[in-house]
């Protein structure tokens, strides 16, 4: 009789029994286990493992894949089983495919940091720090390592933000215990890392002034307070500025309790917007329909004249040259081979030019060199062309990825400020930019209508529907209460966020 599997999603996804690693097979295979891992115990449609594995791209035959892969897993996880018989472990049901599993270690860390909470409140510090210790020492590596996709960015944030506050428990106990000095490299660290935790940051700042450092101590509040204002356009949080207060009065600051993760509540959100609502041009989209960020038009037009005259002003010669600059902005591969492409024909356009050079004093060119200035014509005529259309129609750049990662992780630490930032609120005037989301708890209807794939009507159940059935904790809320199609979910996550609306 084996010994049950344990599972791994704290890194690469692994799984083990008796000791030895199994071999999970192909990379999509190991994503349908990844998707049942974060449903663990519930039924999961192939549709939304279909979706969740393979996105906008789907393969014609989805549902024949997955019972492929799940035949697949079946075979490695279970090998007691009987061919042809139904599996145990890995179970089909009427609701979709069921995984049940013995051990799982994101719920080994969730498990280490409540026991390390009960030790700590019990006064037990020591026996505190080291289960909450052993509990971080399961991440080996960011989660779901390696996994793309809406589904797993959004587990992989989810996780990544209780490491955070697991983290915070830790430094926590740590300060307790009395250990000053030598938490200040561990705390730097970490605030590099969660450069959004304003817990740790307000750790930091005590680990420093009781080591004695005071100075050093403010000018980590002043490094906040610069990096908040630079990226989010917002002041500190009232813990940060309580710390930072208690420093300049010289009085012992108290360490910050860490903050918890968020708590789904069924709350009614209020039947008014908190601000006045002002009607705002509909939203531009681009490529699959996804909605894009603010941008100054000023910086758009010049960007196009740009893109359109560097063709131009080099002969065709530097045709490839504004989508190299939009493969680094956007990091996707259909710029990347569009460079390659132009590449190669401007390579093609001088191979012709040298081939069979004419005299300089012959009166007709050569053959080569006719087709060359053809071609060299084309390129220069398309790639202007077709630079100005990619540069007037921006897409999701790397920038906009970037800080619609970070507004989510502010969220979730602080949504209270996110609610005063009006994250996710582009009907608003902000001094920030959120990368482009959209609050389903909080943005008018006439917003959420401009969403491409959403039609008016859609847009108001979406709003009337989150008043009498309560927010929405997750985009796939919209499927679940059916109001719109899981593909319309699927193309608009990335740019969708739920801020919790605030408690009456």
């Amino acid at each position: 009789m084996t010994d049950p599997a344990r599972f791994e999603l704290l890194g690469a996804v692994r799984a083990f029994r008796n000791g030895h690693q199994l071999d999970l097979g192909p990379a999509k295979q190991r994503a349908v286990l990844a998707v049942l891992l974060l449903n663990l115990g519930r039924p999961v449609p192939t549709h939304r493992i279909v979706d969740a594995v393979w996105g906008d791209d789907p393969p014609e035959n989805g549902p024949n894949v997955v019972q492929k892969y799940v035949a697949g897993l079946r075979r490695v996880l279970d090998p007691d089983r009987t061919p042809r018989t139904p599996g145990e472990l890995l179970a089909l049901t009427d609701g979709g495919y069921v995984l049940s599993t013995g051990a799982l270690d994101t719920e080994e860390f969730r498990n280490g940091l409540a026991r390390a909470d009960a030790e700590r409140r019990a006064g037990h510090l020591e026996e505190a720090a080291r289960v909450a210790r052993t509990a971080l020492d399961l991440w080996r590596g960011e989660a779901l390592g390696g996994l793309t996709g809406p589904i797993f960015e959004a587990a992989r944030t989810r996780l990544h933000e209780e490491r955070a506050g697991a983290w915070e428990l830790w430094a926590e106990i740590e300060l307790s215990r009395g250990g000053f000095a030598g938490l200040v490299t561990e705390l730097s660290r970490l605030v590099e890392e969660f450069p959004l935790r304003e817990g740790l940051r307000a750790q930091l700042m005590i680990a420093l002034y009781r080591s004695g450092r005071q100075a050093e101590a403010l000018a980590t509040f002043r490094d906040a307070r610069e990096y908040f204002l630079d990226e989010l356009g917002a002041e500190p949080g009232e813990r940060l500025q309580e710390t930072h207060r208690r420093i300049l009065r010289n009085e012992p600051p108290a360490a910050p309790a860490p903050e918890p993760a968020p708590v789904a509540r069924p709350v009614s959100p209020p039947p008014v917007p908190e601000r006045p609502w002002s009607p705002a041009p509909a939203l531009p989209s681009w490529g699959h329909g996804v909605p894009l960020g603010p941008r100054r038009a000023e910086n758009v037009w010049a960007e196009t004249i740009l893109a359109a005259l560097v063709p131009l002003m080099t002969c065709s010669l530097g045709s490839w040259g504004y989508f190299v600059y939009a493969t680094v902005q956007r990091r996707t591969a259909r710029e990347l081979i569009t460079a390659i492409g132009y590449l190669f024909a401007v390579l093609a356009v001088v191979a012709l030019w040298l081939v069979d050079p004419s005299a300089p004093n012959a009166d007709i060119i050569s053959d080569a060199e006719a087709f060359g200035i053809i071609l060299a014509f084309l390129v220069t005529v398309l790639a202007s062309v077709h630079g100005a259309v990619l540069a007037h129609h921006p897409g999701d750049s790397a920038h906009a990825r970037r800080q619609r990662r970070m507004a989510r992780q502010y969220t979730a630490f602080n949504p209270a400020a996110a609610r005063h930032h009006a994250i996710g609120r582009p009907d608003l005037a902000r001094g920030y930019d959120d990368g482009g989301l959209i609050d389903l708890n909080h943005a008018p209807e006439q917003v959420i209508a401009g969403l491409p794939g959403i039609n008016p009507i859609e847009a108001h159940r979406i709003a009337v529907d989150r008043y009498e059935n309560g927010p929405y904790q997750n985009p796939d809320d919209l499927v679940r209460r059916g109001l719109v199609t899981p593909r319309a979910v699927r193309r608009l996550e990335s740019w969708l966020i739920c801020v919790p609306p605030a408690l009456s």
